[in-house]
């Protein structure tokens, strides 16, 4: 963790000069110059490459920081996670985010980058092994191997992608040297992947240890992705043979695609429009949720249907929202977008959250049986988290959810997010997120770190309904359309009226925030009564094991009050003249 730490504070002293760069290049300025100026700060909000470095060069050092004041496990995963998240930064800020395939190019070409990322770190783990005076454990090079293949997989299918939808057909592949480079680079790291795995297994048959095959597996593989990265370095600055359709519009070339014809249910509702991230992220809930079902009905135990009727219906109308025709209609229409929000904040999560997927994961998941963390107990670890106990507080919460609806559209953040991709879908996932929190607290059935009474639960349903109804009111009743510098700019011919479409944005958001709300009010009451049955249930079966002894103790004690043989603490008998303080002591015990 020290020597991560280092490294991660060596990058962003390097992503701080490459920003510093980046900017003294566009200004025609030195750097020393522009340090020592005003101009940085204008350059940093007018230009992505000047931001871009400089947004790396924080996640690092929050990284370092974390690396160097903790030492467990789950510090070194979240490190992790800002590493990668580092990583992917220049691809989301790159071409692909400026080209008409950016649905499908963003998705692809961060996968690319985190794959190529968590495999040169697989490969470093070598080199470390290499110079440690520890040998590492079987378990270890398993671990190592795996994670390795799997990155290295995802490398190969992810470039694959990212090619082939740079490529007009597949003649390019070998009538252009776009494609050429794409057939070498492809065949690079499959012969990578091949000889990564050969070298694995020798080094496992040789029992992890012995400097010679350490240092051949770390040295081909090295080669091999210095090779893959410079062929890769080489295809980024080579013109892909595909040219995108010019769009006609400035409307048009803002959000991307063209502008879909006047709504009709087929259009709006069964036109396929696939986006890869959420159509990846809905198959692998799916299939996640699906494999645990069936380890449980392989051990014969069972799992409520509702639930798994639940969590489908929910991954369901979550690939609904983002893969079909309202995905387009809200990038250009806000009261599109108000629906498509109003069901990603509130019934998809409710759906989700009643399927209880830790709940599965536990049941699902056997205990590891190595020193070795496995899936369950980095399950059990997150749910007792420090963070998730944050996360769930009430307040934080309801900070969460309602920055989603007046830290948003009552600001200038709407229209900025709108105009990227992945701001748009920073927002959608921010949307799934803070409503799956929200709805964990009042009616989930997993277990959290920390449960609520049901009154609190009511109340805060109470406060939620009465923001969201204001809400819904402020946009109707505002007298300006909802961020016009962006739905103005994006205006499809058949909407006639910015100020009306708004208008219909918050009638809808008014309509559709009623019925969820109405159906968290029923679960919470069944839930509550649920509960006190089966409290009033142990009462009784304490009672029988007992003997009734808690009533039979509980009457004599009203007994003795009615009759004032009970007194509490400096309290005279019944009858008796008041004299003075009565003193406690060994003349006047006193009952328990």
């Amino acid at each position: 963790m020290r020597g991560a730490g280092a490294a991660f504070t060596g990058w962003a002293v390097v992503a701080a000069l490459q920003s510093l760069v980046a900017a003294s290049d566009l200004l025609a300025l030195p750097p020393p110059a522009l340090a020592s100026s005003a101009l940085y700060d204008d350059a940093l909000f007018a230009s992505a490459a000047v931001r871009g470095p400089l947004i790396v060069g924080v996640l690092a050092l929050v990284a370092a920081w974390i690396c160097l004041s903790a030492s467990r496990l789950p510090a070194a995963g979240a490190a992790l996670a800002l590493a990668l998240l580092a990583g992917v930064q220049p691809a989301l800020s790159g071409h692909a985010s400026g080209a008409s395939q950016h649905a499908l190019l963003l998705p692809t070409t961060t996968v690319h980058a985190a794959s190529a990322l968590i495999w040169t770190g697989m490969t470093a783990a070598v080199w470390l092994a290499v110079g440690s005076a520890h040998a590492p454990s079987a378990a270890s090079w398993l671990a190592q191997r795996r994670v390795s293949t799997a990155a290295a997989a995802l490398v190969v299918v992810s470039g694959v992608g990212n090619g082939a939808a740079q490529l007009s057909s597949p003649d390019d592949l070998i009538s252009t040297r776009y494609g050429q480079m794409i057939l070498v680079k492809a065949a690079m790291m499959a012969l990578a992947l091949v000889l990564g795995l050969t070298l694995a297994a020798r080094l496992a048959r040789a029992g992890g240890t012995g400097r010679g095959p350490l240092v051949l597996r770390a040295g081909a593989e090295t080669a091999a992705l210095i090779a893959t990265m410079g062929v890769g370095a080489v295809l980024a600055l080579s013109a892909p043979p595909r040219r995108p359709v010019p769009l006609p519009t400035a409307g048009e070339r803002a959000a991307g695609f063209a502008f879909p014809p006047a709504p009709s249910w087929h259009e709006v509702v069964v036109e396929l429009r696939p986006d890869a991230l959420f159509l990846a992220v809905c198959l692998l809930l799916a299939s996640l949720y699906a494999s645990g079902l069936i380890r449980l009905h392989r051990r014969g135990d069972r799992w409520p249907p509702g639930r798994s009727i639940s969590w489908f219906g929910g991954v369901a109308m979550l690939a609904w929202l983002t893969n079909f025709g309202i995905s387009q209609y809200a990038n250009v229409a806000a009261g599109f977008h108000m629906i498509q929000h109003m069901v990603l904040t509130m019934l998809v999560p409710i759906l989700l959250v009643l399927g209880a997927p830790a709940t599965l994961a536990l049941r699902a998941l056997s205990p590891s049986t190595t020193p070795r963390w496995g899936a369950r107990e980095w399950v059990v670890s997150f749910l007792a988290s420090r963070p998730l106990q944050v996360l769930t507080n009430p307040a934080v919460v309801l900070v969460l959810y309602f920055a989603g609806l007046y830290g948003l559209y009552l600001t200038s953040a709407f229209a900025t997010l709108m105009s990227s991709h992945a701001g748009h879908v920073f927002m959608q996932a921010h949307f799934v997120v803070s409503g799956f929190l929200f709805y964990w607290i009042l009616i989930g059935v997993d277990p959290r770190p920390r449960p609520l009474p049901y009154l609190y639960r009511f109340m805060i349903m109470v406060i939620a309904s009465a923001l969201h109804g204001f809400f819904a009111v402020v946009i109707m009743m505002s007298g300006a359309p909802l961020a016009p510098e962006w739905f103005g700019l994006v205006r499809p011919p058949w909407i006639d009226d910015l100020l009306t479409d708004t208008v219909n944005g918050g009638q809808a958001a008014w309509a559709m925030g009623e019925f969820p709300l109405a159906v968290v009010a029923i679960t919470l009451a069944v839930q509550w009564a649920r509960q006190e049955d089966r409290a009033a249930r142990r009462a009784d079966r304490r009672a029988l094991q007992t003997g009734d002894v808690d009533r039979r103790l509980y009457n004599a004690y009203l007994s003795d009050l009615s009759t004032g043989r009970r007194r509490g603490p400096g309290r005279p008998a019944a009858g008796a003249k008041h004299e003075g303080p009565v003193k406690e002591g060994p003349e006047t015990p006193m009952t328990p």
